[in-house]
C-alpha cells in the first residue's frame, strides 16, 4: 500500500502554484525487484534484494521521474533541486 507521507507547493513559472506529494511504499516492492523483461505483466522476483533503508520503506513523487528514494529527507531534497523547485513543504 502506497501512502502519502508528505505533501507541498511548487510555483510553475515562478508564480502558479501547484501541489506536489511524496509518498512511501514497502522496500520490499522496489522497482528494481520487479522483472520487466519480458512482455507478461511485471512480476516480484524474490531472489533479487530487498534495498536497505532505516525504515523499511522507499520515498517518491508522482511530479517528473523522482524515483525511488531510500529516505523521505532525500526525496523532498529531490523535489527542491527540480528546475521547478523548491517546494514549500506543508
Amino acid at each position: 500500500m502506497n501512502e502519502k507521507v508528505a505533501e507541498g507547493t511548487w510555483y510553475y513559472d515562478g508564480n502558479v502554484p501547484r501541489r506536489i506529494a511524496v509518498y512511501r511504499k514497502e522496500a520490499r516492492l522496489a522497482s528494481s525487484r520487479f522483472n520487466r523483461d519480458t512482455d507478461e505483466e511485471p512480476s516480484l522476483d524474490e531472489t533479487r534484494p530487498i534495498p536497505e533503508t532505516k525504515d523499511g520503506y522507499l520515498y517518491y513523487c508522482l511530479l517528473g521521474n523522482s524515483g525511488e528514494h531510500l529516505s523521505l529527507a532525500e526525496a523532498k531534497a529531490w523535489a527542491d533541486a527540480e528546475p521547478w523547485g523548491p517546494v514549500e513543504w506543508d
